[in-house]
């Protein structure tokens, strides 16, 4: 008897995070959390903000400790927001982080279906 094995898909993203230099509404400082707890290779998350008054399908992206370091950009954000609603399995990675006066964070997402 044949054996069937399933294989998931993969589709990989790389993007980079906006609104890195803004803070956040309870007036932390996204700079210094991106500082203080996020290195390369940071297993990280997604967030739907359907309320957010900008756009309602903005994602924001945390910090391994729950903290707000950002967001998708708009581009993204309408393709990775599906996934995020069907709770597909979605892997974030920061592949990067640099900077002299203003730290940025590269991301992989990997969506697994």
């Amino acid at each position: 008897m044949a054996k069937i094995i399933k294989i998931p898909s993969v589709f990989v993203y790389d993007t980079k995070v906006v609104g890195v230099s803004k803070d956040n509404q309870d007036g932390s400082s996204r700079q210094e959390i991106i500082r203080n707890e996020v290195e390369e290779e940071d297993k990280l998350s997604l967030e739907a903000e359907p309320d957010n008054a900008f756009d309602p399908n903005a994602i924001k992206v945390l910090s391994k400790k729950g903290n707000q370091i950002g967001y998708l950009n708009k581009e993204m954000a309408e393709t990775i927001l599906p996934a995020l609603k069907n709770e597909t399995e979605i892997h974030v990675t920061a592949k990067w982080v640099n900077g002299e006066k203003m730290l940025g964070v590269g991301l992989r997402i990997e969506l697994v279906s």
